[in-house]
């Protein structure tokens, strides 16, 4: 009968329950490299989606800002009094300001169409006299930036000047020309999330627009 010969233990290999363990422990190890990679990923995502929607919200809100700095009187208007601003709602404004220098004044619409923010624009018909403008509008629609998040939050807010107190006040609902002829600032406020399944928030701009013609004070404001 022979005799068992011992294997040295240096020289066995690995039993079942130890490459059990070692695989075990090795997914354990690539499952969490790769949960930290997609983290990484995900926040890299993230970050420029948040840097594309606030680059589109400056230029849209700068583009805004200095149409609405300039807003004068229409073509149409026989008084001395600025009739600058149209219609004056949180989610549409319409005013009346010189969009290509030619010193005659266009008709500027902006509104919120879902989650659009477009624009419109008008020419006054200067064969007539005095000049009139169309109910209709030359351009339709022309999109301005898309992803507004504002919800129930208004998009534009409105400011009279107190000489007393030398301070600007809010006005709720400049819904009657007396009350838009007193507007003297413009507040708008974006709240944008153009890629929602990317970004998890959208970024936030907000700044104050003095009509140049209707204010010349030293408040401070773009």
């Amino acid at each position: 009968m022979r005799r068992a010969t011992a294997v040295p233990r240096g020289e066995r290999g690995f039993t079942l329950v130890e490459l059990l363990v070692v695989m075990l422990v090795a997914g354990v190890v690539a499952a969490s490299v790769l949960a930290l990679y997609g983290g990484v990923v995900r926040s890299a995502a993230d970050q420029g989606a948040r840097i594309t929607n606030q680059d589109s919200a400056r230029l849209a809100m700068y583009e805004m800002s200095r149409l609405i700095r300039g807003a004068c009187s229409s073509d149409s208007n026989l008084t001395s009094v600025s009739d600058s601003l149209h219609r004056a709602g949180p989610k549409e404004l319409v005013f009346f300001t010189d969009l290509d220098g030619d010193e005659s004044a266009e008709r500027v619409r902006y509104y919120l169409s879902g989650t659009t923010l477009r624009m419109q624009t008008a020419q006054a018909d200067t064969s007539e006299n005095p000049p009139v403008y169309s109910a209709a509008y030359d351009t339709d629609g022309v999109v301005i930036l898309d992803g507004i998040r504002n919800g129930a939050a208004a998009l534009f807010t409105y400011f009279g000047f107190d000489e007393d107190a030398v301070s600007l006040y809010g006005i709720a609902a400049p819904d009657s020309d007396p009350l838009r002829r007193s507007v003297v600032a413009v507040g708008i406020r974006l709240l944008v999330n153009e890629q929602p399944e990317i970004a998890r928030g959208g970024v936030e701009l907000s700044t104050r627009v003095l009509i140049r013609q209707r204010y010349d004070g030293g408040l401070g404001g773009s």
